[in-house]
């Protein structure tokens, strides 16, 4: 196959970049981002706006692949970009300018500029509330304590984000316990948890208490690519440039 411009990656910015652009996207995953994960602000995308990281991505997929745009039907298990060619299972793409986006699947002749976050982990740990619901969803900003975040998801469900070295995750200091615990002592007070009485009447309320579900870790170690006369590397500014452009308050669109 031969192709002028193609995009290689499956984030967020490689499918806008896409759609803006009408280039022809090269998707290393189908699958998509976790639908509790957000979007630092609304975007308008397809006629859509939203703030949700999942709808937004499903929605560009969609819109994509009705335009005939992404390249593959299917998951790949390897990408390789060397010079002029972009190759996977079953694929050969000859191209004169490829735009390649973060991916754990591609390897590539270009230079390594830097290692951006290296040794540094994303820690999402899912709890539900044993005592209590949650009567309005927003989210808790913790300052003191490496949990960077508490999020109120519904009725029963709640989730905490931290960012941890490879150390710290070995660490009881840090496990999903101390979060537990952290997590009862810092929303036992707040006024979007209900807590019921002790007993009918009562003005005395039980204990909030939580439970642990799971534990995602996802890697946020990237290598920053050095870009060539062909292959243009999407750091994380360039990403967020293009996230920008299609903000809801952006006058341009």
């Amino acid at each position: 196959m031969l192709l002028g411009e193609v995009i290689v990656g499956s984030c967020i910015h490689a499918l806008l970049k896409s759609h803006e652009d009408k280039i022809p996207i090269l998707m290393d995953s189908m699958n998509s981002p976790p639908d509790h994960q957000e979007l630092p602000f609304d975007i308008s995308v397809a006629g859509i706006t939203t703030g949700h990281l999942y709808d937004a991505w499903s929605i560009l997929k969609f819109s994509l692949s009705m335009e005939g745009l992404v390249i593959n039907p299917s998951d790949l298990e390897y990408v390789r970009i060397e010079e002029d060619v972009v190759s996977s299972k079953g694929v050969r793409i000859n191209f004169t300018k490829c735009h390649l986006f973060p991916s754990k699947k591609v390897k590539t002749d270009l230079e390594i500029k830097k290692i951006q976050d290296e040794g540094l982990y994303k820690v999402v740990d899912f709890m539900r509330l044993k005592t209590g619901s949650v009567t309005n969803i927003s989210t808790v900003y913790l300052k003191d304590t490496f949990i960077e975040s508490i999020k109120l998801l519904n009725a029963k469900n709640i989730m905490s984000l931290s960012t941890l070295t490879k150390e710290q995750l070995t660490d009881f200091d840090y496990s999903d316990t101390i979060v537990k615990f952290i997590s009862q002592k810092e929303l036992s007070d707040n006024e979007n948890i209900h807590r019921p009485p002790i007993r009918k009447g009562s003005i005395h309320r039980r204990n909030l208490k939580i439970e642990v579900m799971k534990r995602d870790v996802e890697s946020l170690e990237e290598n920053v690519y050095k870009s060539s006369k062909r292959v243009k590397y999407y750091d994380r500014k360039k990403r967020n440039d293009i996230l920008k452009a299609y903000r809801r308050d952006n006058s341009s669109l």
